[in-house]
């Protein structure tokens, strides 16, 4: 049995040479074996390995363009509807060297021509007053978008903030000044903040018989431009009225455009931490010790009654029903429909607002909308009813009155 099994003579009798090579042989099959096993799990592992791969190279992707700003709103390499690389894209097919400056050293140091534009772009007021004397003045024309107060008095001497633009002011803004470059853009998009410069351009509506607000100002050199719009020079709106041509010839105006977006990496350090006491102004140390003295002569002079207070009741107490019936009869009398008007949508807002559990000093918008939600009702009858409607007679303001009665007694017992 033992000669069947045994396939060659033992290995204490095989000569040295053929022992070695036949434990080289083994050792080639073991690594063979592992190397093919290897490959093997691989193989069976390519979908999990090339998914990996791919999530590396969009992690890679994502954190270079994340750090170049390409991701901002108004950014010139943001190609998204928010961002300005089109506008960007075309004053560089126009000769225009546009230079994305990625600290304020590098705005600095990147405005060293006479023929230099310098948009600055700061939403968040990253920049300090310093910084933004540092930068102001360097460049032949400087263009602030959407700019704080700071901006304004920092850079822009003579331009006054005006507030925001209305909401309900769609129609296009039409140039309405001397302005060359508005002319050429003739009109633009509404939105934005409006101020007031020397020449203000795209006045918005209804403010005759005072100085107009314009969402475009310059000052009275055309040196330092002032957009409230940002949209305007956005990839969305850029193709819209005369948005193109404005933003075209007020950023194209030299040969050098430095677009510059401060970021946190800008804002200035102290050196160490700062007393608040030296913060407040000269006078505020006098004035406490003046307000001091007032109170003590004030104590003194109240000290100086004799007996306590006595109260006395009011000789007529009228009820706050009598009084709004009274102001009732007074508009009724006087036919002021408009101002009854007024008076019932103003309360009516400010109890559905009660009813529906949201703030008082919500908008009219989010008011409808919070009781189109309770009720089911669309949008536009509430808007309608709550808003536009505005009825021209007694009977048209009776029959209103009661649809608004109609509708707080659903909201209150839905």
């Amino acid at each position: 049995m033992s000669s069947v099994i045994q396939s060659g003579p033992p290995a204490h009798e095989l000569p040295p040479k053929k022992i070695e090579q036949e434990a080289g042989n083994e050792i080639m099959g073991d690594g063979g074996s592992a190397r093919s096993t290897v490959l093997d799990r691989l193989t069976r592992a390519r979908g999990w390995i090339a998914l990996g791969v791919l999530l590396g190279i969009v992690v890679v992707i994502g954190v270079v363009f994340a750090g170049s700003g390409a991701q901002d709103p108004l950014s010139p390499d943001n190609a998204a509807p928010e961002g300005a690389r089109a506008v960007a894209e075309v004053l560089r097919d126009e000769g225009v060297v546009v230079v994305r400056a990625e600290s304020l050293e590098d705005a600095i140091d990147r405005l060293e021509g006479p023929d230099d534009t310098l948009l600055l772009h700061d939403p968040n007021t990253w920049l300090t007053a310093g910084q933004l004397g540092n930068i102001g003045g360097l460049a032949d024309r400087t263009v602030l978008i959407e700019p704080s107060l700071g901006m304004l008095t920092q850079l822009a001497n003579g331009i006054r903030s005006a507030g925001v633009v209305p909401a309900d002011v769609e129609e296009p803004l039409q140039a309405a000044c001397a302005d060359p470059d508005a002319r050429a853009a003739a009109a633009v998009s509404p939105g934005g903040l409006s101020y007031r410069g020397a020449v203000t351009c795209f006045p918005l509506p209804g403010g005759e018989g005072g100085r107009p607000a314009g969402v475009f100002a310059t000052t009275a050199d055309a040196r330092v431009a002032v957009l409230g719009n940002g949209d305007i020079i956005s990839n969305g709106f850029i193709d819209e009225q005369g948005n193109a041509a404005l933003a075209l010839r007020v950023l194209g105006s030299t040969s050098t455009l430095v677009w510059y977006q401060p970021t946190e990496n800008d804002l200035a350090i102290s050196s160490g931490p700062v007393d608040p006491l030296s913060l407040l102004p000269d006078f505020v140390n006098p004035l406490m010790i003046w307000l001091l003295i007032t109170a003590l002569l004030a104590i003194l002079w109240r000290g100086r009654r004799l007996g306590p207070l006595v109260t006395e009741p009011l000789p007529v107490v009228v009820r706050s029903a009598e009084t709004a019936a009274g102001r009732a009869r007074l508009y009724q009398d006087a036919g002021s429909v408009d101002h009854a008007v007024q008076t019932l949508r103003a309360a009516t807002l400010n109890r559905l607002a009660s009813a529906l559990r949201i703030p008082p000093s919500s908008s009219r918008a989010t008011v409808v909308a919070a009781a189109a939600q309770k009720t089911g009702r669309e949008f536009g009858d509430l808007d309608q009813l709550l808003n536009s409607y505005s009825p021209r007679s007694d009977a048209q303001l009776v029959q209103w009155s009661q649809e608004l009665e109609k509708l707080e007694q659903e909201i209150r017992r839905s």
